[in-house]
């Protein structure tokens, strides 16, 4: 585990997440870039649980990958993270690390200030792969991430992994984010999200 604060190593990540997604967009708006087709989905708070992140390491060592990345999208990791703790709010994560090191680097702060801790500041949260092949994009509003693929096999390698632990399918999640009352979000979340399956 390792907390990213040196500015060429956040450059590089910073250009990974301007490859996989629209910065300025939230849900229900289409967030990933084309080329990620294939969609699965769970809640946003899982990102920040044990659950998540066993989850995380198994798929890991069955693609072969050895390390992904965790970063704030919103709060900006320069203009909050950065000016404020010299720390961009972004962690590298390996196949080998423990959960303890997942729950330190996730709620550390310094100086008796938890706005400098994820788990607590961060609006959109982006979990990203080392191989580009997968994103995970998570908001806190509406309580939901969402895992997009670009590749089908990948996708369910990722989904026999985490299995029953996944929300149903993009109804499922839209139902979840956006209930009976926001039916136009909802209906354009699905529209999408929708995988074709």
């Amino acid at each position: 585990m390792k907390h990213i604060t040196n500015t060429l190593e956040f450059d590089f990540l910073d250009a990974g997440i301007n490859r996989a997604i629209y910065r300025s967009r939230m849900f229900p708006e289409k967030i990933f870039r084309d080329e990620y087709k294939y969609f699965l989905f769970i809640t946003f708070d899982e990102l920040f649980m044990e659950l998540f992140f066993n989850h995380m390491q198994h798929f890991l060592k069955k693609t072969g990958e050895e390390k992904f990345w965790l970063a704030s999208v919103n709060p900006d990791p320069r203009k909050y993270f950065y000016e404020h703790f010299r720390v961009y709010g972004a962690v590298e994560f390996t196949a080998l690390d423990s959960k303890h090191s997942f729950f330190s680097a996730i709620n550390e702060y310094h100086d008796d200030n938890p706005g400098e801790a994820l788990i607590h500041v961060t609006n959109s949260l982006i979990v990203l792969s080392q191989s580009g092949k997968w994103v995970i994009f998570g908001e806190r509003e509406s309580d939901i991430a969402v895992c997009a693929f670009s590749d089908r096999a990948e996708m369910e390698v990722f989904e026999s992994i985490y299995a029953a632990d996944l929300l149903e399918g993009v109804r499922d999640a839209a139902d979840y984010a956006y209930g009976a009352k926001a039916m136009q979000e909802s209906m354009a979340f699905c529209r999408n999200y929708d995988s074709g399956d």
